[in-house]
């Protein structure tokens, strides 16, 4: 026979084991919640997957790159749609290039998440490599640009006129009163480009807005042969000056239009440049309004 004081102490021993027991289980919830254990193979296998199917598309986006910038843009005279928008269909066949190229058991391991992944990391690599294949040094499809505003002045008597109602314009038009100068008027921009601003070719003409007048051309030479623009900058005020020039390196010019009736003329700026793989070109117009 067991007495009453020994028989509660056993209830309380078996009270504490399964409390024990109890918090255990809590502290290693895997079992109850269906979580499988961890299996090195298993994740060994996987991240060989993904490191296959990272190089696979890395080296398919090199590939897409240079065929598109080598074979394609040599072909063309300019920027097309097609330049951007074969490569970004070409995403759709990333899965078919996995199944073909990548062997069992890796190609079974792939998911609609693996797709995404794969097809962020051919877009960025795509476009990095582009990036760096038509900017210089190794292309340049970029023509040069008017880098700031531009201004027109008349010079009478070596001496340079400035208009304080009017000083600089980056919109298309100007408007220059001769306030009765009889003066030649002269218009002052600079350029800038990802390379050398003075290879580039300028064009500029005129064209006054008058029945059975022909355009006029000022000025058909590379920006280094343009010699006319110390003089005349020199005499611009230091606001004009910055807002004409906004970098060390762009290309001051100085162009003669002549001794300019009333009226109103249309300027036209041609910028050509021997790129890599095309010629680029820029046609910037101004309306200008001689009073």
């Amino acid at each position: 026979m067991v007495d009453l004081n020994t028989a509660m102490q056993a209830a309380r021993a078996e009270t504490r084991r399964k409390k024990r027991d109890k918090d255990d289980r809590k502290k290693r919830p895997g079992s109850d919640l269906g979580v499988e254990n961890f299996n090195p193979r298993d994740h060994v296998e996987k991240e060989k997957a993904d490191t296959i199917s990272m190089w696979l598309v890395i080296v398919f986006g090199l590939i897409i790159s240079f065929i598109m910038r080598y074979l394609m843009m040599p072909g063309m005279d300019g920027p097309k749609a097609v330049l951007w928008s074969l490569p970004l269909t070409l995403i759709v066949v990333i899965p078919s290039l996995h199944k073909v190229l990548v062997p069992e058991p890796y190609k079974s391991r792939y998911t609609l998440g693996n797709w995404f992944r794969a097809s962020m990391l051919f877009i960025f690599t795509w476009l990095a490599l582009s990036f760096i294949l038509v900017n210089p040094p190794i292309g340049d499809i970029v023509a040069p640009d008017i880098a700031g505003k531009m201004t027109v002045v008349i010079v009478d008597n070596g001496d340079v006129l400035i208009d304080s109602e009017n000083l600089t314009s980056k919109g298309g038009n100007f408007i220059l009163d001769k306030n009765g100068s009889g003066g030649e008027a002269w218009m002052v921009f600079s350029v800038n480009d990802n390379s050398d601003p003075a290879t580039a070719a300028l064009l500029v003409t005129s064209h006054y807005n008058a029945p059975g007048e022909s355009d006029v051309i000022h000025f058909n030479k590379t920006l280094g042969n343009n010699s006319d623009c110390p003089s005349i900058w020199d005499g611009l005020r230091e606001s004009q000056q910055n807002s004409i020039t906004t970098h060390d390196y762009d290309e001051c010019v100085a162009i003669n239009l002549g001794t300019l009736n009333e009226g109103e003329y249309l300027i036209t700026i041609t910028l050509t440049e021997e790129g890599k793989p095309w010629i680029n070109t820029r046609v910037i117009e101004y309306d200008l309004a001689v009073v």
